[in-house]
């Protein structure tokens, strides 16, 4: 795993810290799984002192479409501390400062949720940091799709190693930077209060979702089908945020589930639907993604397609739709706005098998 610079802590006592940028990555979409943080400390908007640490997830335990976006495997944080050693180690340097994130309801929820998961005595003394989401400082700077790959080649700024947190801090320290300079003021706070729409959030303030009901214990009768039939209506996923960028790719696109993903089925739902997707329970012609998961066996071992791929590639055939079919790493990375839409699949009447 490659690092995207020297981290340069630590700053002179002296020193006044303007603001500081923050970025985790995480090992599943439980937001209680970070494996790395990077940090950008930003003194008279210039950023000067980085950081970048490894941190152990709840058992190691890592989804394959996460290890694709980032590149963070188990065997790197094999032997890296857990949450609550890396945060007592980097309160002391936060404390007071306002953090910064792009999309920071989702940095955020890492922090909270990860130390609720210690227990809440730990929330209330771990978690007192006001924050601001770097998207809406970018809002009247960055025209279209306002990602942090999309602000970061609209601003100039070098993002080689997106996903890396610590060069992911950086561009978001930049981002805001530029947003300031922009605005011709002269440090955030002149920034925050010259703009309207920007808000000043509480971190303790942050309601973390819902987590999904705890399996039944070991003893029961096996499921006769996969997690994900569970009833989970798209009606119930109502949106998280109070702003969608209108040019992300599932904005008001028709999105279907089919097939067991790592994630619950109620995770992916509501990721969607954060971004502005309309969840539908049905495929029809016009669905414009269809995401597949790992379809279950049938007798003999042979491979299975469900009915609504069946349905999807029979749409396809007609060669009238826009559908696309998306495997879960297609859907995670087009989710995050790092990747174009997939071609259109081939023309073709046979499922595949």
């Amino acid at each position: 795993m490659e690092i995207c610079g020297q981290s340069s802590l630590p700053l002179p006592e002296s020193q006044h810290v303007d603001f500081v940028a923050i970025d985790f990555e995480t090992a599943t979409s439980d937001p209680n799984s970070a494996c790395a943080v990077g940090l950008a400390f930003v003194v008279g908007l210039e950023v000067v002192a980085t950081l970048h640490r490894l941190i152990q997830p709840p058992g190691n335990q890592y989804a394959q479409g996460n290890i694709h976006v980032h590149g963070i495997y188990p065997e790197d944080t094999e032997h890296a501390p857990d949450f609550l050693t890396v945060w007592q180690e980097l309160h002391p340097m936060l404390a007071g400062k306002a953090l910064i994130a792009h999309n920071a309801r989702f940095d955020m929820s890492v922090i909270k949720a990860s130390l609720a998961a210690y227990g809440d005595p730990y929330v209330r003394q771990y978690a007192d940091f006001k924050y601001i989401d770097s998207i809406a400082m970018a809002r009247d700077l960055v025209p279209g799709r306002k990602n942090l790959a999309a602000c970061a080649q609209c601003l100039g700024i070098d993002l080689a190693h997106h996903h890396n947190a610590e060069c992911d801090a950086i561009a978001c320290a930049q981002i805001a930077i530029a947003s300031i300079k922009a605005s011709h003021c002269l440090n955030l706070g002149e920034f925050c209060f010259s703009q309207p729409h920007i808000r000043i959030q509480e971190l303790s303030d942050l309601v973390l979702p819902a987590r999904a009901p705890t399996p039944p214990p070991r003893g029961r009768k096996p499921r006769s089908g996969p997690r994900y039939r569970a009833n989970v209506h798209p009606k119930e996923i109502r949106p998280q945020v109070t702003f969608f960028d209108p040019s992300h790719p599932f904005y008001q696109k028709s999105l279907v589930f089919t097939g067991e993903l790592s994630m619950d089925r109620r995770e992916a739902m509501q990721r969607a639907v954060n971004v502005g997707a309309v969840i539908k329970t049905a495929v029809s012609r016009k669905t414009d993604f269809l995401v597949v998961g790992r379809q279950y066996d049938g007798p003999g071992g042979a491979a299975t397609v469900s009915n609504k791929e069946e349905k999807a590639r029979a749409i396809l055939a007609e060669g009238k739709s826009h559908l696309r079919l998306l495997s879960e790493s297609e859907f995670l990375r087009l989710l995050q706005g790092t990747v174009r839409q997939p071609a259109p699949q081939p023309r073709s009447t046979a499922a595949a098998k």
